[in-house]
């Protein structure tokens, strides 16, 4: 789901955990070539795409009463639209028919077809179940033999034709150019392609790997690479070069997407590949002192202030755990012992470089927060209650989190907290703040503007409470227009209507005092744009009106009767 949830989440904290992706789609350009994808969309009846501004195109009809059969089976378990992609230019659109399904294995296969707007439909493939474009005229592609080819459209005839690049793949990536691939195959072998402006294969495929059983993380470029052997060990490579290995006996993992850079726990008596035993002592030596440290200033400062913190945890007999790493792309460097888990979803939230470990064992933890080479005491402490949730603003340098807080008779109110702030730098945190309180939890923060709510017990749905103040009450979820939170769309009287959630759309200018202007009602999906426009489905049944509203205030239906849409830049699901 492209738009925000509001809902409860358990990882050891009470979490009001969700997912913020923004489809960045700029204003309609003049002429033939467009930089971004169009709205794609489906009926029982074809394919469609739009271009703001222009005429709504066919990508593909679901003509034969075989085809038609087979969409209408398939439909709730698979999404055509998700197979669709585009060259370059957005001149030739890519996309699967004559779907068929394996049945011991559960997944879709169809014929891979291309075409121009304006051109016939051209059979690519078959028996496709992955594919990417690439430059030019190009696209590699998985069958459902696992067999990766690169199909080209041959300058003679204008006919494609296929190569196998390898028979039996387990995954492959391609980069963001489309100049560079790596395929991991059945063997347990990495290899590397590289291609030219046409899309044509430049060279033989170079191993660089090998013992893989899984590609781990991807940058878009392909500039950092990481895969594992099922057993423990992480190898690196970067710039497609001969993989090296990180370390061994590794139980978690935290790839932050920004730098491309690795957190991770191992065992105790493992010493990283690249570092010597002397070395990570020293290392373990020099954080431990700095924790030490850490903790008799704080104890200093609580005598001054004679008034212990709220968040103070006496007592805590941490558990025997792993070792904390930071691999930065040249070496390992030890950050912290006794370390019980380790979570990357607050830096999956803000798309920064931040992550989460939890020192101790039982029901008593210490919370650091890692930022680059540095594991930050928060003097924060998990126990069974009192910690409720915990965000980050990285554009801000901001540290956010939700604790219990008592009523007028001292009693604690249940599921509701007060939102404290701390800022924090390469020195350390700051003192506490508190904000506003009668939340449960915290589902985004940015721009200095912190997105919080109030859970209602047993369903998915809560208030949306924006910087203390309360937008609306059972709200399913929000998506931000600018990343500094002064405008938004959100779905607020929610009601479970089987398994969808429908409300009314409305959107909200910032303006203090005011709860937005309401769009539409019964609205069970919507998307929201950089520049403000939005597109939503409304209706009731799996066959629901599909709307656009323009950023001048305009709309257009585009189909009474679409079953899904999406935006490519979301993300393409893979079909296997």
């Amino acid at each position: 789901m492209r738009v925000r949830k509001i809902a409860a989440t358990v990882l050891g904290l009470c979490l009001l955990a969700a997912s913020l992706t923004g489809c960045r789609r700029g204003q309609q350009r003049s002429g033939a070539t467009h930089t971004e994808d169009p709205l794609i969309w489906y009926n029982r009846s074809g394919l469609y795409a739009y271009f703001p501004g222009e005429e709504i195109r066919e990508i593909a009809s679901f003509d034969s009463e075989r085809e038609t059969n087979v969409i209408q089976r398939i439909l709730g378990r698979h999404d055509p639209s998700a197979d669709v992609a585009f060259s370059a230019d957005r001149e030739r659109v890519y996309f699967l028919r004559n779907y068929a399904e394996d049945n011991v294995y559960s997944f879709f296969s169809g014929e891979l077809c291309a075409k121009n707007w304006e051109g016939e439909t051209e059979t690519v493939a078959e028996h496709i179940v992955k594919y990417v474009p690439l430059a030019g005229a190009a696209v590699l592609g998985e069958d459902k033999t696992g067999a990766l080819s690169l199909s080209y459209r041959g300058e003679k005839g204008g006919l494609w034709q296929s190569e196998v690049i390898a028979a039996l793949v387990l995954d492959f990536r391609v980069s963001k150019d489309g100049r560079r691939a790596v395929y991991l195959t059945g063997d347990g072998e990495l290899f590397a392609l590289r291609f030219g402006e046409a899309g044509e294969r430049v060279g033989e495929p170079q191993r660089i790997g090998a013992g893989i059983r899984q590609l781990s993380f991807a940058s878009d470029d392909l500039e950092q690479l990481y895969g594992s052997d099922g057993s423990g060990s992480i190898y690196y490579s970067a710039g497609l070069t001969p993989l090296r290995v990180v370390s061994v006996d590794v139980t978690e993992t935290a790839f932050i997407s920004k730098t491309g850079h690795l957190y991770y726990l191992r065992d105790e008596h493992s010493v990283p590949e690249n570092l010597g035993r002397a070395e990570t002592d020293t290392r373990g030596a020099k954080k431990e002192e700095l924790s030490q440290q850490e903790s008799e200033a704080s104890e200093e400062a609580e005598e001054e202030s004679g008034v212990q913190p709220q968040t103070a945890v006496n007592g805590l007999s941490p558990a025997q755990g792993k070792v904390l790493c930071y691999f930065d792309g040249n070496e390992s460097r030890t950050l912290l012992k006794n370390v019980s888990r380790l979570s990357s979803v607050y830096s999956d939230r803000t798309q920064g470089d931040r992550a989460l470990v939890w020192q101790g064992g039982g029901n008593s933890y210490s919370i650091y927060l890692l930022r680059d080479d540095r594991a930050l005491n928060t003097g924060l402490h998990l126990t069974d209650r009192g910690l409720m949730d915990l965000a980050f603003d990285a554009s801000e340098d901001k540290f956010y989190y939700v604790l219990f807080q008592p009523d007028a008779s001292g009693e604690q109110k249940a599921n509701l907290g007060t939102v404290f702030e701390k800022r924090y730098n390469e020195e350390g945190m700051e003192r506490e703040e508190a904000l506003f309180g009668d939340v449960s939890g915290i589902s985004n923060a940015q721009g200095g503007v912190v997105f919080a709510g109030a859970e209602h017990p047993n369903e998915s749905y809560a208030s949306l409470v924006v910087n203390g103040e309360t937008l609306a009450e059972r709200v399913a979820s929000y998506q931000l227009v600018r990343e500094n939170g002064s405008a938004l769309y959100y779905l607020k009287d929610a009601l479970s209507i089987g398994e969808d959630k429908q409300g009314t759309l409305v959107r909200w200018d910032g303006t203090a005092g005011e709860t937005g202007e309401e769009l539409f009602y019964g609205v069970s999906d919507y998307e929201v744009e950089s520049d403000g426009s939005v597109t939503l489905l409304s209706g009731y049944g799996d066959a629901k009106e599909l709307w656009y509203y323009s950023v001048s205030g305009g709309r257009r239906l585009l189909d009474r009767a679409a079953l899904g849409f999406r935006h490519s830049e979301s993300g393409r699901t893979e079909s296997k």
